[in-house]
């Protein structure tokens, strides 16, 4: 009987221990499992709180993507940044939309000589690019170019380039040339001019049915500039507009005088609207497209514009376009246009000493300078592209005419605003401003800007 109780009492503690192991495993399964659980739960606790400790990291970019005429250009600078923010955590591009003029001119380098310039921002090639990277406000690009693999992929970086390195990088390239409405040439029984002549009598038929032969908009100097900057480069000759900076040629020249003239002849016979003074950029497009004018000298980005059923209306597919003529007795081969890669984005020489901010521009970079963003600015904003692409299917017939002016053209000069310096331009676009308005001689005003450009060479 003891021997039973025993062996009751044996089975019973055996029992009780077994059941507790049993509870224990199954309240939490094995001991290890159940502390692996809690140092998961503090890990990702702690992941969290750091996360949301971190530092959104917020780099300026100022652009000059306003107005009507500019707004597919802004759509693929904002699919760009969305693209890098979503590659980058925790860091951020604040847009800020400055006008053109207003940036080139005034804020931008007010900004440069404070030393507080934004991290990325519009930029010309030339003397801007020049005075700024001599002033150490520029970050240099080659070695990110290297390390993204994009050194050789650019067409041209020479107006970016200051002693070896790459200051900036253009979006996209131009040329410049007279857009013209095809019905009214039917109307008028013309067809693209190849001589001056020519063109004259284009504008005297314009003129005397009842049209305004040229559409112009002055109130931004640098819209009848880009007319005067073909004629310059007919006239005195391609190489005119570098010889500026250099010595070898002056404002003053006969050749650079008689190209002057030629616009002061347009204004005397009434060829362009009057009041164009007071018009804002986009009103001369509008002249066009209303079939007010016949021509309109502008550049290659604007045939944007003729390919959006918005703005041009019934004028899809009604617009063609020429190179300007050569004009009589023109310096050098005629066929030349205005045409290069001068106007794109620079970054802060600050960023170079922030390894967050200098990633973010790598990433900008690869996300803004690649194929698929050169097509699209090629098929949606008919920017020519600053980069190898080599599908250029669906591109627009209007492109193609641009597209087959340039690769006709005997060679290319520089637009004089991405060569002279900042004051030199200023005032030269006031004088060009002054012959729309008839009210000064050609040589007179020439003879001030000289005086201008002689002084900014020697502080050069």
């Amino acid at each position: 009987m003891k021997k039973i109780l025993l062996i009751l009492m044996m089975v019973t503690f055996v029992s009780s221990i077994v059941l507790a192991g049993c509870s224990s495993s199954s309240e939490s399964g094995t001991g290890e499992t159940s502390t692996d659980g809690v140092k998961d739960k503090a890990i990702d606790e702690s992941a969290k709180v750091e996360e949301d400790n971190q530092e959104t990291i917020t780099l300026t970019l100022r652009h000059t993507q306003i107005g009507e005429g500019k707004q597919s250009r802004l759509v693929l600078l904002e699919d760009a940044v969305a693209d890098a923010e979503s590659k980058l955590e925790h860091v951020t591009y604040e847009l800020e939309a400055v006008d053109h003029e207003v940036n080139r001119f005034d804020k931008l380098p007010a900004e440069m000589a404070a030393g507080n310039q934004p991290d990325i921002f519009d930029l010309f090639g030339g003397a801007d690019t020049i005075r700024y990277a001599k002033a150490d406000r520029l970050l240099s690009l080659n070695s990110i170019l290297e390390e993204l693999g994009l050194i050789d992929q650019f067409i041209e970086l020479n107006e970016f380039t200051v002693d070896g390195e790459v200051y900036g990088l253009p979006i996209g390239g131009f040329t410049e040339g007279y857009f013209y409405s095809k019905p009214i040439f039917e109307e008028l029984g013309v067809k693209p001019p190849s001589t001056w002549d020519e063109l004259e009598d284009i504008a005297l038929k314009s003129k005397e049915s009842g049209y305004v032969p040229f559409a112009m908009a002055a109130q931004g100097a640098w819209v009848p500039m880009m007319t005067m900057n073909t004629l310059v480069g007919h006239s005195a000759g391609p190489d005119s507009i570098q010889g500026l900076l250099n010595g070898t040629h002056k404002w003053t020249d006969p050749e650079m005088v008689s190209a002057f003239e030629l616009l002061q002849d347009f204004v005397k016979k009434d060829y362009f609207k009057r009041g164009s003074l007071g018009l804002d950029y986009g009103e001369q497009r509008n002249q066009l497209i209303a079939g007010e004018a016949v021509m309109m000298f502008d550049g290659s980005w604007t045939s944007s514009v003729f390919t959006d059923p918005e703005q041009a209306g019934d004028m899809i597919g009604d617009i063609g376009y020429f190179g300007m003529p050569g004009v009589p007795n023109g310096v050098g081969d005629q066929t030349a246009v205005n045409a290069g890669f001068s106007n794109g984005y620079g970054f802060s020489s600050t960023i170079a000493d922030d390894d967050k901010k200098l990633e973010a521009v790598k990433q900008f970079i690869k996300s803004m300078y690649n194929e698929e963003m050169q097509k699209r600015g090629l098929i949606e904003d008919n920017v020519l592209p600053s980069m190898k692409v080599a599908d250029l299917s669906g591109v627009d017939p209007l492109m193609s005419e641009i597209i087959e002016v340039m690769n006709s053209a005997g060679g290319a000069f520089p637009a004089i605003d991405g060569v002279i310096q900042a004051e030199v331009n200023t005032i030269l676009g006031e004088g060009i401003q002054r012959i729309l308005g008839d009210d000064v001689d050609p040589l007179e005003m020439l003879e001030k800007v000289q005086q201008v450009q002689e002084k900014a060479n020697q502080e050069s």
